[in-house]
């Protein structure tokens, strides 16, 4: 009888353990199970990074793409005198360099492999500017007003006559200035300390001050109708970023003259901008809209610009985004990158003039 139990129980012993066969499936499938949740995550992992940094560069995008519009819709504003008005005058010396030059609302150069075409001006060359234009992207200048017009309280006794305007305003000794009406305008500075505290605007050529000006007169004097802005020049362009760890990359710079809020110029705008191009558009029949749009070029007539169609490249701070190397549209060719960099590709097109003509 007790062979027979022991017989039993030793059965039964063996019976509650696992084979080797048991034990391999029960391995195999756990690290089946593994490998998929494995794989599950690093996909999930893959994706989130791919959306992130998607979101950063149209974020970016919007960013930028606002600012160049802003800046664009007020390019060449005169008040109503609109761009055909017989008359402007610009008492500012050099009237034809870069960021003097108002009588024509935005500029632009491209560079071609060898040269800026046109030329760039020494004042957004190095060392005037720093960090100066890079030959990766163009250059944009974009000449507007800046801020609310201020009406005339009174009318000027002669053209030399300072301008008179409500105390407590923002113009302040230096600043461009702009007064128009409907039937002229005339860009000068002013040269006195308390202008803005007192209302009374002055322009006395014999001032010493940059740029200064070449005459006290503003070509005749205005009434009460007219207005008074302050102007500035605005130039975007590409150049390297100045930002920790992000050297590697280029970025959008704008550079502001002058800088009425006081901001330290140039400004790095947006970081990760692998290509800018401009293409202006041409008014060739005068009747107001773009016929044709140029990349600029040396014979290019600014007169007939009316609009501007930009395009931005924007690539992520980080390599190894994309399984592989993702091509990409821009200037109407198509661009393989050797990296594995996101990159999306944002344009805007902006009349540079809001005064009907």
């Amino acid at each position: 009888m007790r062979d027979h139990v022991h017989a039993a129980a030793t059965a039964a012993g063996r019976q509650a353990g696992l084979t080797v066969v048991e034990i391999m499936v029960g391995a195999a499938i756990g690290l089946f199970l593994v490998a998929v949740m494995g794989s599950m995550f690093l996909g999930s992992k893959t994706t989130f990074n791919h959306q992130n940094h998607l979101a950063r560069l149209q974020e970016n995008g919007r960013f930028a793409v606002e600012a160049l519009s802003t800046d664009l819709r007020m390019a060449g504003f005169r008040g109503c005198r609109g761009s055909t008005a017989a008359t402007f005058t610009n008492t500012l010396n050099d009237p034809n360099t870069l960021l003097y030059n108002h009588a024509q609302g935005v500029w632009a150069s491209h560079h071609n492999g060898t040269a800026w075409v046109p030329a760039l001006s020494s004042q957004i060359q190095s060392p005037a500017l720093t960090p100066a234009p890079a030959v990766g992207g163009d250059v944009l200048t974009v000449r507007r007003v800046v801020g609310p017009g201020l009406g005339l309280i009174t009318e000027m006794a002669s053209a030399t006559a300072a301008l008179s305007v409500s105390a407590g305003s923002a113009v302040a000794l230096g600043d461009w200035l702009l007064v128009s009406d409907c039937s002229g305008a005339a860009v000068f500075q002013a040269t006195n300390n308390d202008a803005g505290s007192t209302g009374s605007i002055e322009h006395d050529h014999s001032a010493a001050l940059t740029p200064g000006m070449s005459t006290s007169s503003l070509g005749r004097p205005y009434l009460r109708d007219a207005l008074v802005h302050r102007l500035a020049a605005v130039t975007y362009y590409v150049a390297a970023s100045q930002r920790s760890g992000k050297t590697h990359l280029n970025a959008l710079w704008s550079y502001t003259t002058p800088s009425y809020d006081g901001s330290v110029q140039p400004q790095e705008l947006v970081t990760g901008v692998d290509g800018f191009a401009v293409r202006l558009g041409l008014d060739t029949n005068s009747d107001g809209a773009a016929d044709a749009y140029s990349a600029p070029t040396t014979t290019l007539d600014w007169t007939q610009v009316v609009s501007a169609q930009v395009e931005l490249v924007l690539v992520s701070a980080d390599d190894r985004i994309t399984t592989t190397a993702q091509p990409y549209l821009f200037g109407g060719n198509t661009v393989t990158p050797t990296d594995r960099r996101l990159r999306t590709v944002m344009s805007v097109t902006t009349s540079v003039r809001n005064a009907l003509r």
